[in-house]
């Protein structure tokens, strides 16, 4: 069975995995990102963490075919560098597909975050079968990726354009962005923290699980803010399926329930019950196990 190591770089956390080509995660490792300042120091720990866990394939006689990279934010057209995201600044501009090349000696190939997360959901996960699949992962910020009849939606920045940016409450929170309301901003998980009293996330879907009515609220409004830019995408790429993965998605229907409320009060007739919104499997790893299939098969 073929292997690839893969690296998915968010704002907040990086995790690093090597995945078989049937999906499963054989091993991972996480490293805190620093998402300001120089990108040297973040490519060093990554290679730094990463290297452990090549020992170990190497140890069991896996070849390698690569390590696939999931970054947030856009890319330029050659995949090589990430060229713009408000969240994670010290990658901007960075080649960061030849100084991971250099780091690691592997072959690596770049994808923007979204899209590997669609991936990964299209070709293993809750996507599988779906015609027009919408992936959504919640964490730091809002990303979206878009497959169609198989084949990945790249019209700005090699994906589908930031759709955590559509703006649904002009008076909302301030986004990283600069405007103020922005889906993002109203879903992430620094806007659920705020609204459970400045608890991290984890500790909120423990609470709400526990049944402690401030975080169910908490999850409650802030699935009603998801249901509602789910609604006002809809339209746009008119999807039979609806995956929610990230971080904030693993309170599961604590999300998900509000989220579908939202999203069936607030979608035109023609995109209500056309879409089905289920969430991930992959427990925040979509993005790691959509980068390394980047080596299982054409990219579309």
């Amino acid at each position: 069975m073929r292997v690839a190591a893969s690296v998915d770089i968010g704002a907040t956390r990086t995790k690093l995995a090597l995945v078989a080509e049937d999906g499963r995660v054989l091993d991972s490792a996480t490293i805190t990102t620093s998402a300001r300042g120089e990108p040297r120091p973040l490519v060093d720990g990554i290679a730094t963490a990463m290297r452990p866990l090549l020992a170990s394939a190497t140890a069991d006689s896996r070849a390698l075919e690569g390590v696939g990279v999931s970054v947030a934010g856009f890319l330029d057209r050659e995949r090589e560098t990430m060229s713009y995201n408000a969240n994670l600044p010290a990658l901007e501009g960075f080649p960061l597909r030849r100084a991971l090349r250099e780091h690691l000696a592997l072959e690596c190939r770049l994808e923007v975050d979204s899209n590997a997360a669609a991936l990964a959901e299209h070709r293993y996960g809750a996507g599988r079968g779906a015609a027009r699949l919408l992936g959504v992962t919640v964490g730091t910020g809002l990303g979206g990726g878009v497959i169609v009849d198989g084949a990945l939606l790249r019209h700005t920045g090699e994906c589908a354009g930031d759709l955590g940016h559509i703006i649904l409450d002009p008076a909302g929170r301030a986004c990283t962005c600069g405007a103020r309301g922005c889906l993002e901003a109203l879903v992430c998980s620094a806007a659920l923290s705020a609204r459970a009293g400045g608890r991290p996330v984890r500790k909120i879907v423990s609470a709400a699980r526990r049944g402690e009515r401030p975080a169910v609220e908490a999850l409650a409004e802030t699935g009603w803010w998801l249901g509602l830019g789910l609604a006002s995408l809809a339209p746009l790429f008119a999807p039979d399926r609806i995956v929610v993965g990230g971080g904030v998605a693993t309170a599961g229907d604590l999300l998900l329930e509000p989220t579908r409320a939202s999203y069936h009060e607030h979608a035109a007739p023609a995109f209500r019950d056309r879409a089905r919104i289920v969430g991930s499997a992959f427990e925040g790893m979509e993005g790691a196990v959509g980068a390394a299939s980047l080596f299982f098969g054409p990219v579309p």
